[in-house]
């Protein structure tokens, strides 16, 4: 008895991997149907897709549509095809415990988050919930009370997105970046800053922070050429930030480096477990429960805010500079709590 032809096996192959590219190049964005076909040419050789190449990509679609139920939508406004659903073509999992890590993604980065970069994470957490197998994906959502990261998102509002834009491009082209800045030591008048910017970072507070190395400022105030400063993105200047033309060096310029020796009372030091919050760190215990600390620091002002936090429990020994920052400090807070 003859038997029906089976068909050419390297070409139904052919078609398959052609499809799951397909795919894989919709996962990463929406794409116009040009883009799509010369892409899978690209990867696969110009043999990949025929001359009549709109209408094998469309029978490509609609086996994609019938055979895994994915949700593959052409968007007319765009002029691109968007993927939606990945239907029964979920080959990726994960073990369990990387579940309870998306969970805790999922429950410490809420969708709707004001700073980029926890939106970024949200929208990352939202992709790999996406290849899972259904089943598997409310593994990844349930006990999301377990256990999460308190971050506040409001005061990121605050960021002006065109100055955001502005610091990420001088970071990435490595260029000096020049701004009009408010600081704590200013009033109402902004100052002129002229920076070598290096990275962007959120802390715990929400707030949003430029690492940079200060190269000049107009007029000059406390600030020391060179150093290593920490600007909050909310207060530089809408519309202020323009990237120069100047390429950075290779590495970046060691700041003025400082070696700092504080000593901490019993109240805080007796457990044995205060927290390392600057490079160097060293920490002796003393017999009577009490600690002194050594490390070194590169921003006078940042360790004073974070030794403050000590309150009469934390005494500066040096540096010299430090103390007088401390000195000032508990001037000021003497005169406001002297106040009727």
């Amino acid at each position: 008895m003859e038997q029906p032809p089976r068909g050419n096996k390297r070409s139904s192959f052919f078609t398959f991997r052609r499809r799951m590219v397909l795919v894989r190049l919709l996962l990463r964005e929406p794409r116009s149907s040009a883009d799509l076909i010369a892409a899978v040419r690209a990867e696969l050789g110009a043999e990949s897709y025929p001359s009549a190449a709109a209408v094998a990509l469309k029978h490509d679609f609609d086996a994609l549509r019938n055979e895994y139920g994915c949700v593959i939508r052409y968007q007319h406004a765009g002029r691109y095809y968007r993927l939606f659903d990945l239907g029964e073509l979920t080959l990726f999992d994960l073990p369990n415990s990387c579940l309870e890590a998306l969970a805790f993604l999922d429950a410490s980065f809420p969708a709707g988050s004001a700073i980029p970069e926890y939106a970024a994470i949200r929208e990352l957490f939202e992709r790999v919930i996406a290849m899972l197998p259904p089943e598997r994906r409310s593994a990844a959502v349930h006990g999301a009370d377990l256990s999460r990261l308190q971050l506040p998102a409001i005061p990121a509002e605050r960021i002006d997105r065109a100055t955001l834009a502005v610091v990420r491009r001088a970071i990435k082209q490595r260029r000096e970046l020049v701004f009009e800045y408010l600081s704590n030591f200013d009033t109402d008048t902004p100052r002129r800053h002229r920076v070598a910017p290096y990275t962007v970072f959120f802390r715990p507070e929400g707030h949003g922070y430029l690492d940079a190395t200060l190269l000049d400022a107009e007029p000059r105030s406390v600030e020391v050429i060179g150093s290593a400063l920490h600007y909050r993105l909310d207060r530089i200047v809408a519309g202020s930030a323009r990237v120069l033309p100047q390429i950075l060096p290779p590495q970046r310029v060691a700041p003025p480096a400082y070696r700092l020796c504080y000593h901490l009372l019993p109240v805080v030091a007796r457990r044995r477990d205060i927290a390392v919050y600057f490079p160097d760190t060293v920490i002796e215990y003393q017999p009577d429960g009490s600690a002194l600390v050594r490390a070194t620091i590169t921003n006078l002002w940042q360790a004073r805010q974070v030794l403050l936090r000590y309150g009469s429990a934390c005494r500066i020994i040096a540096p010299a500079e430090l103390v007088v920052l401390m000195r000032q400090a508990a001037t000021e807070l003497a005169a406001l709590y002297n106040e009727p």
